[in-house]
């Protein structure tokens, strides 16, 4: 009986809730507070005020440096990024996010896969949108390149000046100007760009909307490209006169 009085319940013990405190405190420091807890998924883009845009025999690409960072109060996946275009006369076309450089000195591209963000994580990077040649494309692309670098080695033959420019017959040069003529995409107007993101979960970011115009002078050095193809430039070489545009950006 004397025993039984003597016995101190655990939670009269000031050691039990001294350790209880300390275990609550601990696991709580793990977590993120609770105003971020209760937060829903969310996900900001920042966009970079150019946009770099070009082609590949008309095929046309763009270069768009992205800053997404997650807001929210868990954790979610970007899952695709496209960039729709709209054009004013009403053509329209998208471009899927391929690669980026993950840093802005790296000369090589890493391919583009989805990615995870924690609630406070930032994913910033130059990104490309492009579609590559469909399989048909890019046979048919392979073959007229085939048939244009070989005419122009013929005709260097024992050249010792491998830099000399000499001019493809007109056979082997129309076929790419016809291929160029069905793809290309940027003639002078107005553009309505869209920024397009596909989440997990779904809808943790809205569409942003953007807005470029090309000039005439615009289209014209980018559509210009087409007359060099003739010296293989733009098709099994690449020319320093192909670099492209970069093109103001505005919110619509």
């Amino acid at each position: 009986m004397q025993e039984q009085l003597l016995q101190i319940p655990f939670y009269s013990d000031w050691k039990f809730w001294s350790f209880a405190v300390a275990l609550t405190a601990l696991v709580l420091s793990q977590l993120p507070p609770l105003h971020i807890l209760f937060r829903r998924v969310k996900l900001d883009a920042e966009v970079y005020s150019q946009i770099y845009i070009t082609h590949k025999l008309g095929n046309p690409n763009a270069q768009l440096h992205l800053i997404f960072s997650n807001t929210g109060g868990g954790e979610l996946r970007v899952r695709n990024i496209e960039l729709k275009f709209s054009k004013s006369d009403g053509d329209e076309f998208t471009l899927p996010a391929k690669n980026y450089l993950q840093l802005p000195s790296d000369k090589e591209t890493v391919l583009f896969t989805s990615f995870k963000l924690k609630p406070g994580e930032e994913w910033a990077h130059i990104v490309n949108f492009l579609n590559f040649f469909s399989r048909k494309e890019d046979k048919e692309y392979r073959q007229m390149e085939s048939n244009l670098r070989q005419d122009i080695l013929a005709k260097l033959g024992s050249s010792a000046d491998k830099n000399e420019i000499v001019s493809a017959e007109d056979d082997n040069v129309t076929p790419l100007i016809e291929f160029f003529q069905k793809k290309f995409k940027w003639g002078h107007g107005e553009y309505n760009i869209t920024l397009q993101v596909q989440t997990e979960p779904p809808n943790a970011i809205q569409d942003k909307h953007f807005r470029i115009t090309l000039f005439e002078s615009d289209s014209n050095e980018l559509d210009g490209y087409k007359n060099d193809y003739k010296y293989g430039l733009g098709v099994s070489l690449n020319s320093d006169k192909h670099t492209g545009l970069l093109i103001s950006l505005s919110e619509a």
